[in-house]
C-alpha cells in the first residue's frame, strides 16, 4: 500500500476510536444520571436507540485489521516476523493499561487477584476462566484469534485463496446463527457464541482488500455474499440475545444493524476515495492507546466533574477527549513507538542471523 493509503487507513482508525469513546461517554451518562435528567440524557437516548457508535467503531476496527494485518506477513521468516511484530505492537501498551487498572482497583480497596491480572496479560483471560479487568478489552481476544487463523492460512498457502476464505467466513457466521435458531425452535440445545460473527468482519476486511487492492477474481462476489449473510444473521440472533442479556444485541436490533452497515459503507467509501487524511491520520496513530486508556481517563475526570445530564456535560466530555488524546500520545511516544521499533530490530537481527 502507498504511504497515502496508509494515512487513509489511520484516518479510519481515528474515526473508529472516537466512535467507541463517544459511545462509552454517553453510556456513562445514561447510567450515572436519572432518566430525563436533562437535554444530554435525551441526546443519549436518541443516539443509543438509533446507532451503536461503539459497535460501529469495533466493526470498523475489525475491517481495518482484516484489510491490513494479513498482508504484513512476509520476509525470510514470515511467521516468526509476524508473531514478533504483533507481540511488540500490542502487548506492552496493554500491560501498561492493565497496570493502571490494577493500581486504580487497589487504591479503591478492591485489588484484583494475581491470577486475574496474569490471565489478562495473555490477551485471552477467558481461556483461564478469568474476567477482563476492563470489559471494553473484549475485542483484543477476537483479534488474537484472527491472527492465529491467518497465520494458519498462510502456512498452508491459502491466505489469498478466495474460495477458502469465503467458505471459512460464511461458516463463522453460521456457527453463530445456527445454534441460536436450533435453540429457538427447540431442536437442539447447542452452546451459543458470537466469536464467529465478530471474526467474520475481520475476514470481510481481508476479502475487501483482495477485491479493492489485489483485484483477485471472485473477491468482490465473496465479499458481498458475506455482507449479505451478516445482514441476515444479525437479526436472526437479535431476539435471543436481548432475551438472554448477553450483550451482543444490547439496546436493540436497529442500533447494532445500523452500526454494522454504517461501518461497511464508511470503510468502502474511505478506501475508494482515499479519505480521510491530515489530522485524523495523526490521531489514528494513537488510536490503540485511545482504546486502552479512554475509560481510565473518563473515570478520573468524572470524580471531579460528575455527569449531570445537563448541557454542561459537553464540557466534561470534551475534557475527557482532550485528556485521552494527550495520555494516548504520551503512551504512544514512550511505550508503543519504542517497543514497535524494538520488535523491528529483533526481526531484522534474526533475519541477518538466518542468512549468515
Amino acid at each position: 500500500m502507498t504511504a497515502q493509503r496508509y494515512a487513509n487507513i489511520d484516518g479510519l482508525r481515528a474515526i473508529a476510536a472516537l466512535g467507541v469513546m463517544v459511545e462509552h461517554m454517553f453510556g456513562d451518562l445514561l447510567r450515572q444520571t436519572p432518566p430525563a435528567a436533562g437535554p444530554m440524557n435525551a441526546a443519549g437516548d436518541l443516539l443509543v436507540q438509533n446507532v451503536s457508535l461503539g459497535r460501529f467503531g469495533v466493526a470498523l476496527f475489525f475491517l481495518i485489521s482484516g484489510f491490513v494485518v494479513p498482508f504484513s506477513i512476509g520476509g525470510e521468516r514470515p511467521l516468526f516476523q509476524f508473531a514478533v511484530s504483533r507481540v511488540f505492537r500490542l502487548y506492552p501498551a496493554l500491560w501498561l493499561a492493565l497496570a493502571v487498572l490494577a493500581t486504580m482497583a487497589w487504591l479503591a480497596g478492591e485489588p484484583p487477584r494475581a491470577v486475574t491480572v496474569l490471565a489478562n496479560m495473555t490477551m485471552a483471560p477467558a481461556l483461564f476462566g478469568q474476567p477482563w479487568l476492563s470489559p471494553i478489552y473484549w475485542t483484543l481476544f477476537i483479534e488474537l484469534v484472527f491472527y492465529i487463523l491467518i497465520a494458519l492460512l498462510f502456512s498452508v498457502g491459502r491466505l489469498r485463496h478466495v474460495a477458502v476464505l469465503s467458505i471459512l467466513s460464511l461458516a463463522l457466521v453460521v456457527a453463530t446463527a445456527l445454534p441460536v435458531q436450533l435453540r429457538t425452535h427447540g431442536i437442539a440445545n447447542l452452546p451459543v457464541q458470537y466469536l464467529g460473527m465478530h471474526l467474520s468482519f475481520l475476514f470481510l476486511g481481508l476479502l475487501l482488500r483482495l477485491w479493492l487492492v489485489e483485484q483477485v477474481p471472485g473477491a468482490r462476489i465473496a465479499a458481498l455474499t458475506l455482507v449479505l449473510a451478516q445482514i441476515v444473521a444479525v437479526p436472526s440472533v437479535a431476539a435471543f440475545s436481548l432475551a438472554r442479556g448477553d450483550n451482543f444485541i444490547m439496546e436493540g436490533l436497529t442500533p447494532v444493524l445500523t452500526a454494522y452497515l454504517l461501518a461497511f459503507v464508511v470503510f468502502l467509501a474511505a478506501v475508494r476515495l482515499d479519505r480521510p487524511r491530515s489530522l485524523l491520520s495523526r490521531i489514528g496513530l494513537i488510536s490503540y492507546s485511545m482504546y486502552l486508556f479512554h475509560w481510565t481517563v473518563n473515570v478520573t475526570v468524572y470524580r471531579f466533574l460528575p455527569l449531570t445530564g445537563q448541557i454542561g456535560d459537553i464540557v466534561t466530555m470534551l475534557i475527557c477527549t482532550i485528556l485521552t488524546l494527550l495520555a494516548s500520545w504520551l503512551v504512544y511516544r514512550l511505550v508503543e513507538h519504542p517497543t514497535i521499533t524494538l520488535g523491528r530490530a529483533i526481526v531484522l537481527r534474526h533475519g541477518v542471523a538466518s542468512r549468515s
